[in-house]
């Protein structure tokens, strides 16, 4: 690492965490990150490669950014992506102030008396209804066009919450960062995952000593594949704004008549809409080119598997499984959480000589020579930063098998959509099951109570209610575009920690100052303020009220820890759910290591019934038959020129995507005004 990759990465690490609220819901432009495919930082890449690297090289080839001060730049802000907007604040502030303004208006919340089964520490102005913090919360505090002082901000009424929470984020993420470290020896070397997303980037920074760039930009495939979709993403961004004057290149197939002629359809599958009237991305298609074939297949046929698969229940058992609760889940809900359960047995199991190693070296110090000292190392942290989780769980008023079953499912969602962008590439992504529906189908109502509902539910809001920004997919294409470069795990462990700190540092004061600056409801309505500081008062109330209904909640506010644990009453929708959804997951993957030409991947049962596989599916697919084409015509070799095609279109995708992100905030700091949409990605709100 040089001081100069440093200072550069840090200084758009920090770019990204003061901007990027701001930049997504008060100036209302083209979102900095919205996904594991950021475009700010991989547009930024493509800019620095094709243009910027070239020009320093022929004014002075010293001044030239070596691939490895450019990996740990991007690595740097990749990990701050996770910080200002939905990955945390964007999220963990609403949900948790919103409530107190909607509390008056729910009849139901206050007769269950909700809010005092939260402790007062964990909310700003201790949950309470408080109009010089609340309504500046919501309507904002500014007047004139006179932006508030940061010394106006209420702190008072966010310090003892922030004091709570920002300890244990920052643990979260210390435990991310060493799971990650563990990991990564194994899947780069043993497993070979594929790593998509850091294989572009790698593919784009790899330099000839002698010449400007790299051997794949001097490919005459690649030039024509960025050509094409930079002139379709021009053509289109203008359109943006000249929809009279301007032609657009429609990229959308509307199938949507198909449903018409059979309503079963939107019976089955609640996101029928979304893969019946997909668009064609092409970075997405790309992508799926690049995969093993059985990865892209299985993605391009998910939402058609999962709608046969729902009407079968319908058909044969009456059941439903098209529609779940964000919160408290359902069958579709709890069969994702056992395909996430069981991929990490599948990655235990595959691992488990190197990780055995990796936790007697970290526990007894002795030397093992297979097992690098920076994993032990990250083997000893995570272990300590659990336990100290689990004790501030605990401290919060939860009995510590639900407060270390909370850090364990927490770690589960970043595990398994770390696994799902590693293999897949697929940087569109929700899991979609929530800690507390885990809980609750596990423990049952009367075993968690009341409080412990209302604790997770808050939990889940914090930390996984919308992951499609979470930090470890971040963190490890980060460290494996390092490690590419040959820079040491454990100095992008301790790099990726401290810009973290810092970012976090950056982002929440400026945030919060945007908040009760401009408020939330000057914001179009959408879901972070509208459903999501519903979502644990709307859970807690359901569960009281069937509490209520069993006679059963004075009971269960007085179980003990132990008693808790004997009152155990999983729901059987939770585990015959479940354990389909583990049995799905391991029967397929022997039978990836048994037959070398099933077709089927087991990551399709963590990624089916969702939006997001709904709105790409499409683009896998056609990824997938371009890929089987190619290689059945044409042969390997014809497969691998191609290849520099894929990354040409990738390039000029990011690259028309970043140009058009600059000329929204150009135009809205000249205009003040909402630039016209462009997005080249779904639209994540």
């Amino acid at each position: 690492m040089t001081i100069r990759a440093v200072i550069l990465g840090l200084l758009g690490a920090m770019f990204i965490a003061a901007v990027g609220y701001l930049n997504d819901h008060v100036w209302l432009l083209t979102q900095f990150v919205a996904c594991h495919l950021p475009i700010f930082v991989f547009g930024s890449l493509v800019l620095l490669v094709l243009l910027i690297n070239p020009a320093l090289f022929a004014l002075r080839r010293k001044w030239r950014l070596s691939s490895a001060e450019i990996a740990v730049s991007t690595m740097l802000m990749l990990v701050v992506c996770a910080i200002p907007n939905y990955g945390l604040l964007g999220t963990m502030s609403k949900g948790m102030a919103i409530p107190a303004q909607l509390y008056r208006s729910q009849p139901g919340w206050q007769k269950n008396q909700l809010r005092e089964y939260l402790p007062d520490h964990l909310l700003p102005a201790k949950g309470e209804y408080v109009p010089e913090f609340t309504d500046g919360f919501m309507q904002g505090g500014r007047a004139q066009d006179q932006n508030i002082a940061m010394a106006d901000v209420p702190w008072h009424y966010w310090q003892e919450s922030l004091v709570t929470w920002l300890p244990m984020v920052f643990l979260v993420a210390v435990a991310v960062i060493c799971m990650g470290l563990i990991l990564h020896r194994q899947w780069t070397t043993a497993e070979r995952l594929r790593y998509p997303i850091a294989d572009i980037a790698s593919s784009l920074i790899q330099q000839d000593p002698d010449r400007a760039g790299s051997a794949l930009l001097r490919t005459h495939m690649f030039w024509w594949g960025l050509a094409l979709i930079l002139f379709i993403r021009i053509m289109n961004g203008i359109h943006a704004y000249f929809p009279e004057d301007w032609i657009e290149i429609d990229l959308q197939l509307p199938f949507y008549q198909v449903a018409n002629r059979f309503q079963i359809l939107k019976q089955a599958d609640m996101w029928w809409w979304a893969w019946l009237g997909q668009f064609l991305y092409p970075t997405i298609i790309a992508i799926a080119f690049l995969l093993a074939s059985e990865v892209s297949l299985s993605l391009g046929l998910a939402p058609i598997l999962f709608a046969i698969a729902s009407i079968f229940c319908m058909k044969s058992f009456d059941v439903n499984i098209g529609k779940d609760d964000y919160m408290l889940g359902g069958p579709s809900a709890f069969q994702r959480f056992g395909s996430y359960l069981a991929m990490a047995l599948v990655i235990g199991y595959t691992g488990r000589r190197y990780y055995t190693d990796v936790l007697k070296k970290a526990v007894t110090f002795r030397s093992k020579h297979e097992v690098p000292d920076y994993a032990a190392w990250a083997c000893r942290i995570l272990i300590i930063t659990v336990i100290t989780l689990v004790f501030l769980l605990a401290a919060m008023g939860l009995d510590w098998p639900f407060a270390l079953l909370c850090v364990f499912l927490i770690l589960l969602i970043h595990l398994g959509m770390t696994r799902i962008n590693c293999e897949s590439g697929m940087f569109l992504n929700l899991p979609r099951w929530q800690p507390l529906g885990v809980l609750v189908g596990l423990f049952g109502a009367t075993a968690m109570g009341p409080q412990a509902i209302m604790i997770v539910g808050l939990l889940s809001v914090v930390f996984t209610i919308a992951p499609w920004e979470s930090l470890m997919p971040f963190f490890m294409n980060g460290l494996k575009l390092c490690s590419d470069q040959k820079i040491k795990p454990a100095r992008v462990g301790v790099g990726a920690t401290g810009a973290y700190a810092l970012g976090l540092l950056v982002a929440v004061p400026v945030v919060l100052w945007a908040i009760h600056n401009y408020g939330v409801m000057r914001e179009p309505p959408q879901w972070s303020t509208k459903e999501l500081p519903t979502y644990y008062y709307e859970a807690g109330d359901k569960k009281v009220n069937e509490l209520k209904n069993e006679v059963q909640l004075s009971k269960s506010e007085r179980l003990g820890t132990w008693e808790r644990i004997a009152s155990i009453d999983p729901e059987g929708t939770f585990w015959k759910s479940a354990l389909v959804g583990v049995g799905l997951v391991l029967v397929v993957s022997f039978l990836r290591l048994r037959l070398p030409w099933w077709p089927i991947h087991p990551v399709l049962f963590m990624i089916w019934g969702t939006r997001q596989i709904s709105e790409i599916s499409a683009s896998f697919l056609l990824g997938w038959m371009i890929k089987s084409a190619i290689t059945n015509l044409g042969g390997s070799q014809t497969y691998q020129r191609t290849k520099s095609l894929m990354f040409g279109i990738i390039a000029g995708d990011l690259f028309g995507g970043f140009v058009f992100m600059v000329i929204g905030m150009v135009y809205h700091l000249v205009t003040d005004k909402v630039a016209p949409e462009y997005f080249i990605f779904p639209i994540m709100k």
